[in-house]
């Protein structure tokens, strides 16, 4: 059996630390990202996601962020096909947007409000887990932008 897997994307060191210190609390491996680059974090831009294996459990990515939205990072990875359930991914956000959270909610996504995630979050794992299958392998080549481990 594996830990089980989140990726968080945020640009704001503050936020990223606060969710991996819980997530670990909950026994994850973290992997954290300031800036999306590409679809799922690989190298290659691919029109479709290339692996077999998903390469998360949990995905949680902010919405204002360089380079493209949270919103369209998920969009993205929807449309290419990402191997893990989008009940399996949050947007988080400072703004209190209905029509942002109506477009999250859209394609399947959790949305949080930053100001509530610490409390939110718990929550949320614990129905996210009820999806997991840790015997699993997960993708295990990824790149992640300024990518930390913690294992």
């Amino acid at each position: 059996m594996r830990k089980p897997r989140a990726i968080v994307c945020d640009d704001a060191p503050s936020i990223q630390e606060v969710l991996r210190q819980i997530l670990e609390d909950m026994g994850f491996e973290v992997l954290t990202a300031d800036t999306p680059v590409t679809c799922a974090f690989y190298r290659e831009d691919a029109a479709s996601c290339p692996r077999h294996n998903r390469c998360t459990d949990v995905f949680i990515t902010d919405y204002n962020m360089p380079n493209m939205t949270g919103m369209e990072l998920l969009r993205m990875q929807h449309d290419r096909g990402c191997k893990l359930t989008s009940k399996n991914k949050a947007l988080i956000s400072m703004i209190d947007d209905p029509a942002l959270r109506n477009d999250a909610e859209a394609l399947g996504c959790h949305f949080f409000h930053k100001t509530k995630i610490v409390a939110a979050l718990l929550p949320w794992i614990k129905e996210c887990e009820k999806r997991f299958d840790l015997s699993e392998p997960l993708a295990s080549d990824l790149y992640l932008p300024a990518q930390k481990k913690s294992l």
